[in-house]
């Protein structure tokens, strides 16, 4: 639940000044008044409403575009991120902190929690705290590679049309070009280095992973342009389970898929993503 609180507050979804003593917790409402826009720990304008990017003098920075990377050589890395909020937090105990976090769930680092899609990890954990009966809706997203070496978070409450190519081209494009750059030093550097020995057998190894991972990464891009080439007006009204069926084949979550092929069978006549992917003659009745 903390490391949710976290997560939520790096997407501006929490006001992290309350955590700070920077903000007073309002009162309580009259349980017979109307209920509020927005929770009371919410990030929230003068009009009750949720602000999108953060106030004047505001102590954390926002991903407000509603993306974070898991990509430790990325600025916006999502652990990188967290330890922000954690220092932010507990001062010089930020390092105990997030080692007595990732000990108390089982795990060798936040990374490997976050990277975790079954159970034992922070996505799994995460829809089953978002889920009620029979609604499930998960608000933080996670988009992820076949061997879970790369990933994108998504804030549902953040999507617009234009959310996946913003991803593809802040960020998926980048680090391919990068990796393909660090994939052809290496190979140059195997050319210089002789045909035998040890530290030739190490190169070589690590050539067969990186060319590995690119192509990890070029799969990853093909499956987020196929969802984004949809073009979808999202519509939250339609809900969490309809809005990220296209995105199925990054989302180690079944629901998704479900939902998609329930979709293209037309079961959701009512729902605004059928109505244009009917419009785009996808949808099979």
């Amino acid at each position: 639940s903390l490391l949710s609180y976290l997560l939520g507050s790096l997407f501006g979804r929490w006001d992290i000044r309350y955590a700070i003593g920077e903000k007073t917790p309002p009162e309580l409402p009259d349980p017979f008044a109307p209920l509020p826009a927005c929770s009371p720990g919410m990030l929230q304008g003068e009009d009750g409403l949720p602000l999108t990017k953060a106030p004047p003098g505001y102590p954390l920075k926002i991903d407000d575009d509603g993306i974070i990377v898991d990509d430790e050589y990325h600025p916006e890395d999502i652990i990188i991120r967290l330890r922000e909020v954690i220092t932010l937090l507990w001062g010089d105990k930020a390092d105990l902190i997030e080692r007595e976090a990732w000990e108390i769930l089982g795990v060798k680092s936040l990374r490997e929690y976050f990277r975790k899609s079954g159970a034992g990890g922070f996505w799994d954990s995460h829809i089953k705290h978002y889920s009620k009966s029979r609604r499930k809706a998960p608000i933080y997203w996670l988009l992820q590679s076949s061997r879970k070496n790369y990933a994108l978070w998504i804030y549902y409450h953040r999507l617009t049309p234009d959310t996946l190519f913003r991803a593809l081209e802040r960020y998926v494009k980048p680090k391919i070009q990068m990796e393909e750059t660090r994939l052809m030093e290496m190979q140059a550097e195997r050319e210089k280095a002789g045909t035998s020995g040890a530290s030739v057998k190490r190169l070589e190894k690590a050539i067969d992973k990186q060319e590995a991972f690119v192509g990890e990464l070029a799969d990853f891009k093909e499956k987020l342009e196929r969802a984004a080439s949809l073009f979808i007006e999202p519509d939250l009204d339609d809900g969490v389970v309809l809005t990220i069926a296209p995105l199925h084949e990054l989302v180690p979550w079944k629901e998704a898929a479900s939902y998609w092929d329930e979709l293209l069978e037309g079961k959701y006549e009512w729902s605004s993503i059928e109505k244009q992917l009917r419009k785009k003659g996808l949808v099979k009745k």
